[in-house]
């Protein structure tokens, strides 16, 4: 940035924003009552940390099935090993 820069702040605005700090809000398209779609986003993490493990920690990278049935099967297989090893 060349020459004289000025940076002011409105308060006002600021203010305002800040009647929403802490609050957090959700939109979804369930019919899930309101506590139980919060408990369900509180597990997130776990299903998250479920694909991430699928992903890197099984290997089953790739999957050249095109049916429901053979592509749960063969990620089943490949977690059955893994927990086999793992033991």
């Amino acid at each position: 940035m060349d020459g004289e820069v000025k940076i002011s702040i409105d308060k006002e605005k600021f203010n305002q924003d800040g009647k929403w700090d802490g609050l957090k809000g959700y939109i979804t398209n369930t019919n899930l009552t309101k506590d139980q779609i919060i408990e369900n986003y509180g597990h997130l993490w776990k299903i998250e940390k479920a694909f991430r493990m699928s992903k890197h920690d099984l290997k089953i990278r790739p999957i050249y099935h095109r049916l429901q049935r053979r592509i749960e099967a063969h990620i089943t297989i490949n977690f059955v090993a893994i927990r086999f090893i793992k033991n």
